[in-house]
């Protein structure tokens, strides 16, 4: 298992501050003091940016293979939408002074709440963040038609932030 794909693995309820007692090693080492999840949108009301920073991950991304390899019958198959670029993401995250910056680019600042919540772990604790791209082209079956549709919904990012 490659790093990528260790960071391709969502996790399945939303992070939240750990309890201290549940330490990995005896020494602290490894152990999650916080994490949480945020959206792009909930974060930045400036949705053209959120849109650029999607496409840069995007683009940055060389494992990238559009509705994950499938062709249109393969997708008709899964009876479930496919995203063009559901499995894109990225590791290149940073906050700067309580500015969160993905792939080079500054989403803003983070809003006081979730400031509030990483203000405390920020520059004393190890950081691991990651972003996955949301949304985007998409391909469905419709039973209506029996056919594989086309659509769009606007890009947006899923935004994982833990501190060790």
């Amino acid at each position: 298992m490659g790093i990528r794909d260790f960071f391709k693995k969502r996790p399945k309820e939303k992070a939240q501050q750990v309890p201290e007692s549940s330490t990995r090693d005896s020494d602290g080492i490894g152990r999650i003091l916080f994490q949480t999840r945020w959206k792009g949108s909930a974060l930045s009301a400036d949705n053209n940016l959120i849109q650029k920073v999607a496409e840069r991950i995007i683009q940055e991304d060389p494992f990238c293979k559009p509705f994950g390899g499938l062709d249109d019958e393969s997708i008709a198959r899964t009876r479930r939408r496919k995203y063009e670029y559901e499995q894109v993401t990225t590791v290149n995250v940073a906050i700067t002074d309580g500015n969160l910056i993905i792939e080079g680019l500054s989403l803003g600042e983070l809003p006081a709440e979730q400031w509030n919540e990483i203000s405390h772990y920020y520059g004393k604790n190890d950081f691991t963040a990651f972003v996955y791209v949301t949304g985007g082209r998409f391909k469905a079956y419709s039973n209506a038609s029996a056919t594989i549709e086309t659509a769009y919904t606007p890009y947006d990012l899923d935004i994982f932030v833990q501190f060790e």
